[in-house]
């Protein structure tokens, strides 16, 4: 039986089909053509599937996806229930089609492999609670704003306090039906209970097969997780850390191994140029986001990677 890919990759896309093209072209010379599976939101920007190498797939039951709607926790099982649909790599790392590889596959294959973790991700807690995991590791310095006081006060209103909603009439980007959310000042505990806890962070991550199984095969707690926040606002930024940091024996890094510059804390990291090239490629972080699509930093990227290499 032949063995198992090192690596692989879930890439999520809604936009920009030539910045995804370079982006797995990439990653098929940096790690000699991986398993890829992409879920692209075809809805909201046509792609032709015929120019992407064999080592590709696409999604074919692919979801409408929103900006901090549960649709794209939704897109990325799908993608991630066929990236392991033949067995899978040792390894998945979880990207957009706006990030970019910035440390040599080897010292990444390397830290992965030598780390005796089961996933690098990034956690947080609103309310203390022990986790089942372990966790290890230094959070991401790049992430450390995520634990201000407004920050959790933020995503306590958006995880776990009650809500009801009120149907209005939305007009960006078309005039559509919407629902206005009210947050009360109370906890609604829903699955959280019985040791059960909530935790969150930073979207983008990397995990191995036992990861992968876990998400591949919710148990009934996981399932009413999902009901709990399909209908709250950034569950793709709960949901998988809700679920790795309550599953007893895996190992958690906290570092998620991304690079992004947070200009004053907003809800978007602010997009890299060619002058945050240097400090990327120094910072021992596997890739970087976010980038424009025709972006220079991505040529001084390739040239970094590929004279490093030789």
């Amino acid at each position: 039986m032949p063995p198992h890919p090192p690596i692989g990759f879930v890439i999520l896309s809604h936009r920009a089909p030539d910045q995804l093209l370079r982006l797995i072209r990439t990653l098929g010379e940096l790690y000699g053509n991986p398993p890829i599976a992409c879920h692209h939101d075809f809805g909201q920007a046509p792609l032709d599937r015929s120019r992407f190498p064999a080592n590709v797939r696409f999604v074919d039951d692919w979801v409408a996806t929103g900006w901090g709607k549960w649709s794209v926790v939704d897109a990325f099982l799908h993608a991630l229930a066929l990236l392991y649909a033949d067995g899978g790599p040792d390894w998945f790392v979880l990207l957009s089609g706006a990030d970019y590889p910035v440390r040599q596959p080897d010292a990444v294959l390397a830290e992965l492999r030598d780390s005796g973790c089961d996933a690098f991700i990034d956690v947080h807690q609103i309310e203390p609670a022990p986790a089942a995991a372990t966790l290890t590791g230094d959070i991401n310095p790049m992430l450390r704003h995520l634990d201000r006081a407004e920050s959790l006060r933020t995503k306590w209103g958006f995880y776990l306090a009650r809500q009801f909603w009120l149907p209005i009439l939305r007009r960006r980007p078309r005039w559509r039906p919407g629902r206005l959310t009210i947050r009360l000042p109370w906890t609604q505990r829903g699955p959280f209970r019985d040791g059960f806890s909530l935790w969150w962070g930073e979207h983008w991550f990397t995990g191995n097969r036992r990861v992968a199984d876990v998400f591949l095969q919710p148990t009934a707690t996981h399932r009413a997780l999902q009901r709990h926040l399909r209908w709250r606002a950034f569950p793709e930024e709960s949901y998988y850390q809700t679920v790795l940091c309550n599953t007893p024996g895996l190992v958690l890094n906290r570092s998620n191994k991304r690079f992004t510059e947070w200009n004053g804390g907003g809800a978007h990291p602010m997009t890299l140029g060619p002058a945050e090239v240097p400090t990327m490629l120094a910072s021992g972080m596997h890739f970087a986001r976010k980038f424009d699509d025709d972006s220079a930093a991505l040529d001084l990227i390739d040239h970094a990677l590929s004279a490093a290499g030789r």
